[in-house]
């Protein structure tokens, strides 16, 4: 079976190669500043192609842990005065943890993508303009994703408000009993 979120990494893959006017093979690596290189041999292909599909399927790991660590710890949020500070030491720990990780698994993309490359020629800019796209990429999945965004800022929208009208329902002071009994008084 495969998965959706497979087939829109091979797409994420299959983008970052073009062809060029006599039908060569050219690799368009992330945040190399416009660089393109030819890739002649198929080995050399099969081993960009795996090492990017592998960074890429790390990313979404990653950010799908986060998120999912991060409605955990909304789920578990508590708007009591004296725990504001753990509760904003534990999402700011979250935060950098994130950003660690993020950042250790770009250098090492970095780090491949150089190695791989600097036995392959490079591109030079009259034949950038002249590069085209191996398989267009598809409209639909476009707005697929738009409204997939929506939807998951609607619903964090109406998590936010039930768990605000929740926990505001919970007064601090109890309201006093007051008994109508004959024996109380």
């Amino acid at each position: 079976m495969i998965f959706p979120s497979n087939k829109a990494i091979d797409r994420q893959v299959e983008r970052q190669f073009r062809r060029d006017p006599n039908g060569r093979l050219i690799f368009l690596p992330v945040g190399s500043n416009g660089k393109a290189y030819f890739v002649d041999s198929k080995s050399d292909e099969e081993k960009i192609r795996a090492f990017v599909k592998m960074y890429r399927s790390a990313s979404v790991l990653i950010y799908w842990l986060w998120y999912l660590t991060f409605y955990i710890w909304l789920g578990t949020f508590n708007t009591n005065a004296h725990r504001w500070m753990t509760e904003a030491g534990i999402a700011s720990s979250l935060l950098l943890l994130l950003l660690l990780s993020v950042w250790i698994l770009w250098s090492l993309y970095k780090q491949t993508i150089q190695a791989f490359t600097t036995s392959l020629g490079e591109v030079g800019p009259d034949l950038k303009s002249q590069l085209s796209n191996i398989s267009a990429p598809p409209r639909r999945l476009q707005g697929l994703a738009l409204a997939s965004l929506v939807a998951g800022i609607v619903v964090l929208a109406v998590a936010v408000l039930l768990a605000t009208r929740r926990y505001s329902s919970n007064s601090a002071c109890p309201p006093k009993c007051i008994s109508t009994s004959p024996l109380s008084r």
